[in-house]
């Protein structure tokens, strides 16, 4: 009886062995996923869509971008277009400026970053972006480097609202200069 569990449990554990060797790490037969797509099984060696309910839009960051005094019209991101992301913020913000359409609301903005009233405070974040409160018209303002805005809306915390921004990007630079001291002594 002894004899027969022993092979068993060996048999067992042999199989096992021999599962975990065929896990190899070596190529896989699921396409690894980009940000937003599933995984999805490869055939023949040519990558098949998991979903094909509509082909995947390009990268929305690739597409051009009209120009307002040589900056560019708004910010793109990984979902949405310049135009796109301008055009959400119009129906968002663009009542509380006063502004008739998405363009004429995207030329306060630009108004607004490229000249902040006297008196705004600034922050700059580590990608560059310029973030900017009016405390006297309650207004925030988000711009990238490239001069593209990001955002602009009165917060309803008003300064408070400021307060936070800047203590979340104090917070960033000391985890970042933490990682950097930890990376430097390895």
């Amino acid at each position: 009886m002894k004899i027969v569990r022993q092979i068993s449990v060996g048999v067992v554990a042999g199989l096992g062995l021999l599962s975990l060797a065929a896990c190899d790490s070596g190529a896989s037969a699921v396409k690894a996923p980009k940000g937003g797509e599933r995984a999805s099984a490869a055939s023949e060696g040519s990558a098949v869509e998991a979903s094909t309910e509509s082909p995947r839009r390009s990268d929305p960051r690739d597409a051009p971008v009209k120009l307002i005094a040589g900056k560019p019209y708004w910010a793109a991101n990984r979902d949405r277009t310049a135009e796109e992301n301008a055009q959400r913020s119009f129906q968002r913000n663009g009542e509380t400026f006063g502004a008739k359409s998405a363009d004429d609301y995207v030329a306060k903005v630009h108004a607004f970053v490229s000249d902040p009233p006297k008196g705004s405070q600034t922050l700059k974040r580590a990608n560059g972006d310029l973030l900017i409160y009016d405390p006297k018209d309650n207004v925030f303002a988000v711009v990238s480097r490239e001069g593209a805005p990001r955002t602009m809306f009165k917060p309803d915390e008003g300064a408070a609202y400021w307060t936070e921004q800047k203590t979340r990007e104090a917070r960033r630079a000391t985890a970042a200069k933490k990682r950097e001291r930890d990376e430097a002594e390895g």
